[in-house]
Formats: structure tokens, sequence, C-alpha cells
């Protein structure tokens, strides 16, 4: 049952206008257990703010993100787990640390410390990196119809024909295309890695591009639907229009003998089909769509994610229920990490166009967390290791990955 009354001492703290005896309340709420999920959307909904009149400001808000990192562990790393004498509340699902790893940069004040910000020194040494390298940006290649091709980036907006039917902002890191448009033909965005961009498709639509990505679309949207396909990973608002669905095929890969298509009416999701994924994932934020591969359909209804594997004796069109927000974080400036660190590295290495390679047995290890997209790769790197079971060297524009040794693990708890 959602208390209004926690909400508001939890907003009221936040601000910075609790009173101590206000503090005194917050703290009573926080230590009984039935105000455990109240409590996790409260912090959810905080480090997702997104609008101009967010309680922390953007800064605080980023540090915020920075902090909230925790680690799980598979059962065959337990025997790992009692070497270390970790007691249970070490694990996530402990909702306390929430609490306590939200509480940084001077807001603590419910009297404990907490692990990950513990240590006085982090593991990644200076002498580990070579030189920084700053995140990625907008920017992007812009192939029009009748074959010229423009770069586009920060700064100042680049020049395109008048014909072309496209107008670009570059401070927003967008282009937009005419409604009106008499050019007839298709268009092809594309970013490189350490890139993101975004478009206005003819109809209104939006897609956001993420790094390494690409989507063809035309000029103008003409028969009984409107198509576009993309490689890569990008994120969908469609504008409604049921006399006309809105298909988007998969350009890099045909799986399982026949291409992978999206159909939809009017709705947000996101399409990851990178090659060096172990499968292409779409996922459903708000509306409905149909996923179609080879002779198969399947529905998708919001929060859920639909994996079709790269590989070719599975046909299967696999079902799942997921964070659909930390999924489509990276739109919004944020790593919204779930998964092993494999996965994780990919991501970095996309947005930070840095080759990854592995050194000894990284293991299973799930990590779940959060990091601002705006940080140097140091910054993420040193938040990754303050887990203690991850360290990197930063050498050559390369990350290389390797396990801490087990004597050398330690582990930090609230006091």
């Amino acid at each position: 049952m959602w208390d209004k009354r926690l909400e508001y001492l939890f907003v009221l703290y936040y601000q910075k206008k609790a009173t101590e005896s206000e503090r005194a309340e917050l703290i009573n709420f926080l230590e009984k257990d039935e105000h455990e999920a109240q409590i996790k959307v409260l912090i959810t909904n905080l480090m997702r703010s997104d609008t101009t009149e967010r309680v922390l400001s953007k800064e605080v808000t980023d540090d915020i993100l920075s902090s909230i990192f925790h680690i799980t562990r598979d059962d065959e790393d337990e025997n790992k787990v009692k070497e270390l004498d970790v007691k249970k509340s070490y694990i996530l699902s402990n909702w306390k640390y929430w609490i306590t790893a939200a509480m940084i940069s001077g807001l603590t004040i419910f009297g404990g410390y907490f692990w990950i910000t513990a240590r006085t020194e982090t593991p990644l040494a200076k002498t580990h990196i070579q030189k920084d390298l700053p995140p990625g940006n907008d920017k992007a290649e812009l192939a029009l119809w009748d074959g010229t091709i423009i770069k586009l980036g920060t700064g100042k907006d680049s020049k395109v024909p008048q014909n072309s039917g496209i107008k670009i902002n570059a401070l927003e890191g967008e282009l937009v295309s005419d409604k009106n448009s008499n050019s007839v033909g298709y268009n092809v965005l594309s970013t490189p890695l350490g890139g993101q961009y975004k478009v206005v498709l003819p109809d209104g639509s939006r897609a956001w591009l993420n790094a390494g990505s690409s989507i063809r679309f035309p000029t103008a949207f003409s028969g009984d639907k409107r198509s576009v396909a993309m490689s890569g990973e990008v994120y969908f608002e469609i504008q409604p229009n049921k006399k006309k669905p809105f298909t988007v095929q998969l350009t890099d890969k045909i799986v399982n003998g026949g291409n992978m298509e999206v159909m939809v009416l009017g709705t947000h999701f996101n399409i990851s089909s990178y090659p060096d994924d172990p499968s292409i994932n779409t996922t459903l934020v708000e509306g409905a769509v149909e996923i179609k591969q080879g002779d198969t359909k399947k529905v998708l209804l919001p929060g859920q994610q639909a994996r079709v594997s790269h590989h070719a004796d599975d046909t299967d069109i696999d079902i799942k229920t997921v964070d659909a927000q930390g999924i489509v974080a990276w739109k919004e400036g944020r790593f919204e990490f779930n998964g092993n660190i494999q996965g994780i590295m990919r991501q970095i290495g996309r947005w930070y166009n840095v080759e990854i390679r592995y050194e000894g047995n990284i293991g299973k290890a799930s990590f779940v967390g959060a990091i601002s997209r705006k940080k140097n790769i140091s910054d993420v790197l040193k938040i990754l290791e303050l887990t203690g079971e991850i360290q990197f060297n930063l050498e050559n524009g390369m990350v290389i990955v390797k396990p801490v040794p087990l004597t050398n693990k330690t582990i930090h708890k609230p006091q």
C-alpha cells in the first residue's frame, strides 16, 4: 500500500527541507520491511527523473547514478561468498542497500556507511590509464536519396541541398524530415561507434539511434503502410495511424531463414540487433507490437521483450518480462546494467569506441546498477571496479578486463 506520508518525507529530505524530527520519522519508515517496495520505486523514479522540475540537480543525479552499483553472484560462487564471510545482506535483494547507496555527496544522514563508497582508494590506479577516453556524442552520417553524403556532428548545423527534404539541428543532434517534400527516394542515417543521433520521420514518428546503428527511411510514406529498415539499436516512438501500420525490418541479420520484422500501429519500443550480441531483442515500453520471424508471429505487451537467437537451429521467439525503462535508459544518457560483464563491456565498447580484451577467468557474476553515459570511460571503469570482482587496464585504446584474485578481494559492508 502506497504511503503518501513516506513519499512526502522522502521528497522533503532530498529537497534539503526536512527538519530533524522529519528526518527521524523518515528513518523509522525505512526501518520497516513493509515499505520495501515503495522505497525501491521512490529511488528508481528519482534516478530516472528527466524533467526540469526534478527534485535533485543534474549533477547530484549523476552522482547518485554512479553510486547505485551492486553485484549479485551465481549460486556456483556461493562457496567464495562463504570464504569471504559475506552475509546474505550483501546481496542486492536487501533493499536497504538501495537506500545507503543513494545517500552520497554529503547527503548521508542515516548514520551508516555503504560498501561501495567505503574505500579510500579505488583499485584503478593512474598507472592503469594511459589516455582517458571521452564519452560518445551526437554524430552521424546522412546518405541522401540523390547520393549526397553529409557528415553530422555537434556545433554548427550542416548544410543540406534545398530540395533534400531534410532539416538538420546539430545542437539537438536531430534531423527532421519535411512532411511536404517532393523528393522521391530513400535516405540512410548511420551512427559510428561512439556516436548517437535522432531523426523525425516524414509521418512525425521519432527514432533514436544508438552507437553503431543505422536506419533507412523514405522521403515520404506512400501506399498503405509505413516501412523502415534498421541495424544496431534504435528506439522508436511511432505516430498512430490505423490505416497505415508501421513496419521495422532488420537489415543486418537474416535469422533462421527469414527476415525478422516488427509491425506496430502506434507505440514506443526498442530494437537491439547488434551481431555480436547473442540475440535480437525487441522491448516494448507502451502500446503493442507484433514480432514476425519466418512463419512465427508473437505479440508483445508493455514490459515484455522478444528475443530471437542468432543461431540458425533456434527458431523460437522467446518472450520475457523485463525492466523496459532500464533497457531504454541509453537514450536518456544512462547505462543501466543488469547482466554479465561481457554484455556490459559490449555496451561500453560501442559507446567509447574502444576494443575490449579479456584475460583470465572473469566468471559469471551478474552486475546490476546505473551510471551516467556522460562520464569519461575511466569513471565508468572505476565504478565497475568498486564491486571488487574485476579490474581494468586502459592502454593503447583498449580495455583489458581481468578478474581480481580471490586473496585480494575486499568487501566493504555498511557499519
